[in-house]
């Protein structure tokens, strides 16, 4: 398997957990769905920019070939790709909807949610 290929599956299953770690949140109706959408979204925008990027010769496709200027896009980009979905997930987190909602529901039925 290429290297774009092992990178490609690194962040795919980067993705997965943080979308397993975002279905594990407690959400109101419906708002878990925005923050699915932009960890899924984030990296695959940044992938398609880049092979865009590539495809019209803007940046060189190897790594050893490329100026001091490509090599940080390619750098920035490769570290937006993984910590993206990352970031995501700690948003979902300390959501204040989310926070208000759960703080409300546990004041409805006085138990531990």
């Amino acid at each position: 398997m290429s290297d774009p290929l092992f990178i490609y599956l690194i962040v795919a299953l980067n993705i997965g957990v943080q979308l397993m770690l975002i279905r594990s949140l407690r959400f109101p109706p419906g708002a878990r769905r925005k923050f699915y959408w932009l960890a899924l979204g984030i990296p695959l925008s940044i992938m398609a920019i880049m092979r865009l990027l590539i495809a019209v010769g803007a940046i060189n496709n190897r790594m050893a070939e490329q100026s001091v200027a490509e090599a940080a896009i390619t750098a920035a980009a490769g570290i937006i790709m993984m910590a993206g979905p990352w970031f995501v997930t700690l948003f979902a987190i300390v959501n204040p909807a989310r926070r208000e909602w759960i703080r409300k529901l546990r004041a409805e039925t006085d138990e531990a949610v």
